[in-house]
C-alpha cells in the first residue's frame, strides 16, 4: 500500500493555499471599494460644504439640501460602523478609517452651520465611541433604532482615540473624558436609553413634523 502522507500534504497545501489567496483577494476588493467609497463621500462632503457657503446671506429653500443630507449622514455612519467592526492588519485599513472618521467630523459641523443658517427641522449629532466598549454598543443599537424613527436626525460618529487634532480640538471643547458620548445642539449627553434619546431629539425638533428625505 502506498504512502498516503505525500498526498495528504499535497492537499494541504492546495486546501491551505486556495484559503490565502480568497482571502486575501476579498480583503484587497474590499479596500478597493472602501477607497472608491470615501473618495464618493468626500465629493458629497465637498458639495455640501459649497451649499452651506451659498445660502449663507441667501434666501434659499433649505428644504433642497435635505435628501441629500440625509443621504449623505446614513452612507457615512453605515461606512464608519463597518470599518470599526473589522480589524484587518493593515496599515492601508487604519488609514481609511482615519479618513471615515474625518469626513464625518467634518459633515457634522456643516451639517450643524445649515441647521443654525436655516433653522431648518434637522438635528446633527456627534456620536463618540471607542472599541471595546459595550456600551457604546448598547448605545449603537438605540441610535440605529431612533435614526429610523427621526428622519431629521443626522448622526455622524468618530473615534474617541482617534489621533486628528481636530477630533482632540471637538473632545477638548466638550470635555469629552468618556465614550459613549453625543452631541446635540451643542450639549453633551453620555449614554442614553431609546426614550431618553427620543426626548432629547423632540426637546430640539419638532417630532410631530416628518422632514422629508
Amino acid at each position: 500500500m502506498k504512502n498516503p502522507l505525500p498526498f495528504l500534504l499535497i492537499m494541504f497545501v492546495l486546501v491551505f493555499g486556495a484559503g490565502f489567496l480568497i482571502g486575501y483577494f476579498s480583503e484587497r476588493t474590499g479596500m478597493v471599494y472602501t477607497q472608491s467609497e470615501i473618495g464618493r463621500l468626500s465629493n458629497q462632503v465637498d458639495n455640501m460644504q459649497l451649499q452651506e457657503m451659498f445660502i449663507t446671506g441667501e434666501k434659499v429653500d433649505c428644504r433642497l439640501m435635505y435628501s441629500a443630507m440625509g443621504s449623505l449622514s446614513y452612507n457615512l455612519y453605515d461606512m464608519v460602523d463597518r470599518l470599526k467592526s473589522t480589524s484587518p492588519d493593515s496599515p492601508q485599513f487604519y488609514e481609511f478609517k482615519r479618513q471615515a472618521d474625518f469626513l464625518s467630523l467634518k459633515a457634522w459641523m456643516v451639517a450643524k452651520n445649515i441647521r443654525e443658517t436655516c433653522t431648518s427641522d434637522i438635528l446633527p449629532a456627534l456620536y463618540v465611541y471607542s472599541g471595546n466598549c459595550p456600551e457604546c454598543q448598547k448605545q449603537d443599537t438605540v441610535l440605529q433604532s431612533v435614526k429610523s424613527k427621526y428622519p431629521g436626525l443626522l448622526v455622524y460618529a468618530i473615534d474617541y482615540y482617534l489621533d486628528e487634532p481636530a477630533i482632540k480640538l471637538v473632545k477638548d471643547a466638550y470635555e469629552i473624558k468618556s465614550t459613549p458620548a453625543i452631541i446635540i445642539n451643542h450639549k453633551l449627553y453620555s449614554s442614553m436609553n431609546e426614550s431618553e434619546m427620543e426626548k432629547t431629539i423632540c426637546e430640539n425638533i419638532n417630532c410631530t413634523v416628518s422632514t422629508n428625505f
